[in-house]
């Protein structure tokens, strides 16, 4: 009898250690998922920086099929920018607060203002710029014989952009070679297309680079990228809502 009692006994005691060890492996399992999660997460913004930098910068030295020379990009590799999808994009329309930058590399616009761009995000402490890589994402019509043609139809999620941005966005009108303009009933995000979101409000928009840029193919001046600067900033002040204006 008094032995069977110390089996038990001693049963119990292999059980309660079992328990005891069972609870520090999940613990510590735990504590190493968060951690690995949180470096995956690191990763992931890291990974969209240098992503984008190398998105951008791998078409420097490079010509496009019209045989003229992409403009010269750098980009730091702390640059806060996040890739991002119409989703999301609508989501910061709706009811967040962000910066919302729709362009591509190809584009000689876009390359002239993401280095401006960049810089005013990052002097200003943004730590996210929404991105979404427009390329393959928007109708493209066309003229032929005279008569408007739809080249490539839209991604779902590109409509879904027009639908929410329709207030804000221009036509879309499409030129022949002799300066003939059709209408295609449809509206445009033309790119380099800059948004700037304060609590669901568009309190900026800003497109292209300067007015007195008129080929993208020549560098800005200094002039002129101050000036393009000073617009970034200025819109940027209102999202952060840290400038007093007359009512303070």
């Amino acid at each position: 009898m008094k032995l069977d009692l110390k089996i038990d006994k001693f049963k119990m005691i292999i059980c309660m250690i079992c328990v005891i060890v069972l609870i520090f492996a999940v613990i510590y399992k735990s504590d190493d998922l968060r951690a690995t999660f949180l470096h995956e997460e690191k990763e992931t913004t890291e990974d969209d920086a240098i992503k984008f930098k190398k998105e951008y910068e791998e078409l420097n030295d490079t010509k496009n099929p019209s045989g003229k020379t992409y403009p010269k990009v750098e980009i730091s590799e702390s640059n806060p920018v996040k890739y991002s999808n119409a989703k999301e994009i609508i989501k910061v329309l709706d009811s967040g607060t962000g910066i919302i930058y729709l362009g591509y590399p190809k584009c000689p616009w876009c390359r002239n203002a993401v280095p401006i761009l960049m810089q005013a995000a990052s002097d200003l402490g943004i730590e996210k710029v929404y991105y979404m890589n427009m390329y393959d994402e928007r109708d493209e019509y066309g003229v032929e014989d005279g008569e408007l043609v739809l080249k490539k139809s839209g991604t779902d999620q590109y409509k879904q952009l027009l639908k929410a941005l329709d207030e804000v966005l221009d036509d879309y009108v499409v030129e022949d070679e002799d300066g003939k303009e059709y209408e295609t009933g449809e509206k445009r995000i033309y790119v380099p297309y800059v948004i700037f979101v304060r609590d669901g409000e568009i309190v900026g928009i800003h497109d292209d680079t300067v007015e007195s840029q008129k080929d993208p193919y020549v560098a800005l001046t200094k002039k002129q990228k101050e000036e393009l600067y000073d617009i970034y900033t200025d819109y940027i002040h209102k999202v952060l809502d840290d400038i007093c204006d007359e009512r303070c």
